[in-house]
């Protein structure tokens, strides 16, 4: 039963994850939802295999640091501190990813090659997924740099009948 409810949880979480990041780049109130679950489901897993999870860590950063902007706004330290949590979880993602041979290896005693397969499809797009995550949650709110940011929106107001 256990290998059924991660075959549905994994690609399930994924899609959220994208679909919160989506509709809420601009804002970050993707993250904290995110770290929530994967904090959650890293303890689970800490319970049900006596070992450690590295995500009790890195998720935990990223909800303390995106807690950390809801009481003290969107500092500078505060920007730094979700984008390098975000890597934090990223690169403990990309753990299974460089070391697959192994991992597989080990899995695959108890684990469908089904299960096998999905768990690095899911750790491959989550890794890819908090990347994205850091970068945009660095740059969000920032001003534009663009040289086309000065230009007058009045001259883009031209009615077709003056050519």
């Amino acid at each position: 039963m256990g290998e059924l409810i991660g075959l549905c949880l994994m690609p399930a979480y994924a899609i959220g994850c994208w679909i919160g990041l989506y509709k809420n780049a601009d804002t970050g109130k993707h993250l904290l939802p995110a770290a929530l679950f994967g904090w959650i489901w890293a303890i689970i897993n800490i319970m049900r295999s006596k070992r450690i999870d590295l995500g009790v860590v890195t998720f935990g950063l990223v909800i303390i640091f995106t807690l950390l902007e809801r009481y003290h706004g969107f500092t500078r330290g505060v920007r730094w501190a979700i984008s390098a949590a975000a890597l934090a979880v990223a690169a403990n993602f990309s753990l299974v990813v460089v070391f697959w041979k192994p991992i597989q290896k080990d899995l695959s005693r108890s684990k469908s090659q089904l299960w096998l397969k999905v768990f690095f499809s899911y750790c491959l797009t989550l890794m890819i997924f908090w990347i994205v995550s850091a970068y945009k949650n660095f740059v969000r709110g920032e001003p534009s740099t663009s040289s086309y940011s000065s230009v007058n929106t009045s001259l883009l107001n031209v009615e077709s009948d003056d050519f």
